[in-house]
């Protein structure tokens, strides 16, 4: 794993961030990292990837990823500010990667913090309109890895890779007392 700062208005490197690590090697070509926060995934994507875009809503994300990337010296990067593919075009990728804010709650009326960990109403809401979007910006045969959790609204996300014509595999899973954590391949 890459040395990275931190920085207390970012989403650190968590335990869902480290279950997303586990798919970071099938990176190849043109990899998107959706929600980049610290730029934990997306920086170690590079590594094996032609190029990678890292995207986050949150300014205080984008400069650290930036200041990862050269404290790492990764240079086939590219850091975008959007709410998630507004700012992307038509562009399309091979990988593409999700660590969403998952918790149930209104990220319209919170601090960054809470913007990174706040999902919607349900928690959900972010992931489906991802779900909903991402196949228009994956190349054929591309991948999605993204994290899910039991404290968002597992059958609405469920309901959306349908909607989406997409499958989905389990890759892995983390059990805490809180919640469970789920790595899954949607295809």
């Amino acid at each position: 794993m890459l040395d990275m700062l931190e920085d207390p208005s970012v989403y650190p490197v968590s335990d869902d961030s480290k279950l997303l690590l586990k798919a970071v090697a099938a990176s190849k070509g043109k990899v998107l990292d959706m929600c980049a926060g610290s730029g934990i995934i997306g920086l170690n994507a590079a590594k094996f990837a032609d190029e990678v875009t890292l995207v986050d809503i949150n300014d205080h994300a984008l400069n650290l990823i930036k200041l990862n990337a050269s404290k790492n010296n990764i240079k086939n990067i590219k850091v975008i500010k959007s709410d998630l593919f507004k700012e992307i075009g038509e562009k399309r990728f091979d990988v593409i990667f999700m660590n969403p804010p998952y918790l149930p709650g209104d990220p319209s009326t919170s601090d960054s913090l809470d913007i990174a960990t706040l999902g919607g109403k349900e928690g959900s809401e972010l992931t489906e309109r991802f779900i909903l979007e991402a196949p228009s910006h994956l190349e054929p045969g591309g991948r999605i890895f993204i994290v899910l959790s039991t404290k968002s609204n597992l059958d609405r996300i469920y309901g959306a890779i349908r909607r989406a014509d997409l499958s989905y595999t389990v890759i892995d899973s983390d059990s805490f007392f809180f919640e469970k954590l789920i790595l899954i391949e949607l295809h």
